[in-house]
């Protein structure tokens, strides 16, 4: 085992505009960018909308651009992080296993698994990037699908501590077919209306 993924949106909550807020960013993105040390877009084409929105949050560096965890880059950013289809490529951020295992971010993630072909669906120099970085900082690295955008992260990680982080998934995280968050069988109209008065809307 190389990595496994969780998701971070129940399965079959699929329907929801990629310029729209999800409880994901609050409850997964933003903790994990706040201990981040370095994060990254692969793959955004300079000459596309989607750029020219995340332009003052990015800067290039070598085949990627580098994001600047000093400024806010979530809320007015929803899409980049929402964008499925290969619209921004591979996003990668990294942080210390020490800060990973404080989070306890696995208690609002869902369903962790183990890909047969991690690659699919992710931009291959991103992958590269990440499995070095793992190896010669000791870092944990996470990965934001280029093609399923917001739906699962992947998470990278030296052998012993990814087997560590994989079993402590396994027992906290939450399964889709119990998901009190998104209410998967409500529309998400529904939930977008409901969530101006509770950003966490329960029924």
């Amino acid at each position: 085992m190389d990595h496994f993924f969780v998701r971070l949106i129940p399965n079959g909550f699929y329907d929801y505009e990629e310029s729209r807020a999800l409880p994901a960013h609050d409850l997964v993105l933003r903790p994990l960018l706040s201990c981040a040390t370095e994060g990254y877009v692969y793959g955004l084409k300079k000459d596309t909308e989607l750029f020219h929105q995340c332009a003052d949050i990015l800067s290039l560096t070598h085949n990627k651009y580098q994001l600047d965890l000093t400024k806010e880059v979530i809320k007015g950013y929803e899409q980049l992080w929402n964008a499925t289809g290969w619209q921004r490529g591979s996003i990668l951020i990294f942080l210390e296993p020490k800060k990973l295992k404080e989070l306890n971010i696995f208690t609002v993630c869902y369903d962790p698994g183990i890909l047969d072909n991690p690659n699919t669906g992710e931009n291959s120099a991103a992958i590269r990037f990440c499995e070095n970085v793992v190896s010669k900082k000791k870092l944990v690295g996470l990965c934001f699908s280029a093609s399923n955008g917001i739906e699962w992260m992947k998470i990278y990680a030296e052998k012993d501590l990814l087997k560590d982080l994989y079993e402590c998934a396994v027992v906290q995280s939450l399964s889709s077919s119990s998901d009190s968050i998104y209410k998967v069988k409500k529309s998400v109209e529904n939930y977008l209306n409901s969530k101006a008065n509770n950003p966490f809307y329960v029924d």
